[in-house]
């Protein structure tokens, strides 16, 4: 079998910390989200992409014990919705411990723009222990601004977002100010027994930054908004048409990339 190219390989962004920090000065425990992690990488796998996953540091990231809790799961979906919990959280949970990509992560720092350039896209995976590290980290940024330049197909899920949340262009502005975005809403925020105490609101950093922010009309349902080169998911509900989304894209940027070379040749 040969080896895949990085044009056929997705960049996964993900944070390296098993807790969150909040105001009070409490450690509470946090890392990724399982929901958010399992179902956009079996779905990119299927379809043939490699994945590389990258870390602050190059750490292994940690999943929040709490996303595969049913009795947690059954409140963060819309009401009403026929799942079984317990089988989604056995899944996840087997995916997770057999994804051999998680426990040897590249470190954000050591990617260049070239490098970054040769992947077909950027999946951000969300989590509340993206708040811990990623707003603050300059490795993250830098790559959220070469993702613009580059106009790299872009997915980011939640608390994924928070990867952007230092990004400054050359004129000292968001790169991605002026997009339609969704991330988690703060009226979903209000719902954990964590709000009032969070270190940040990623709906409201991402209003301050110039994004024209919009969410689901029913809590907890599945919003995802397509803009340019960005497309981004609500909620851990979300992850499924987010990276059917983001799939998609992918494939219609691979297929105009091929007619272009042809075209040329």
């Amino acid at each position: 079998m040969s080896t895949p190219t990085l044009d056929q390989k997705i960049l996964m962004l993900m944070t390296k910390t098993d807790t969150l920090t909040l105001s009070d000065g409490t450690k509470y425990p946090s890392g990724f989200w399982s929901e958010e992690f399992a179902i956009p990488y079996t779905r990119i796998k299927e379809l043939g992409y490699e994945i590389d996953i990258a870390t602050i540091g190059g750490a292994r990231p940690f999943v929040d014990r709490s996303s595969l809790d049913p009795s947690l799961l059954q409140y963060v979906r819309p009401p009403g919705s026929n799942i079984d919990d317990a089988k989604n959280a056995k899944a996840w949970a087997a995916i997770i411990e057999n994804a051999p990509e998680l426990k040897q992560p590249l470190a954000v720092e050591s990617i260049t723009r070239d490098q970054l350039a040769e992947y077909a896209g950027v999946y951000m995976c969300g989590g509340h222990g993206c708040m811990e590290d990623e707003p603050y980290s300059e490795a993250m940024g830098q790559l959220t601004i070469w993702t613009k330049e580059l106009n790299l197909q872009v997915a980011a899920v939640c608390h994924g977002h928070s990867a952007m949340l230092s990004a400054r262009d050359a004129r000292g502005d968001f790169p991605y100010a002026g997009y339609h975005m969704t991330c988690f809403a703060e009226d979903e925020e209000k719902w954990t027994k964590i709000y009032g105490r969070l270190p940040l609101v990623l709906q409201e950093e991402l209003i301050k930054r110039g994004v024209i922010y919009s969410s689901a009309p029913v809590i907890w349902d599945a919003h995802v908004v397509e803009d340019r080169n960005l497309v981004t998911g609500q909620n851990p509900f979300s992850s499924t048409l987010l990276v059917e989304v983001f799939l998609q894209r992918l494939g219609e940027s691979r297929a105009k990339a091929l007619f272009s070379t042809a075209a040329a040749a």
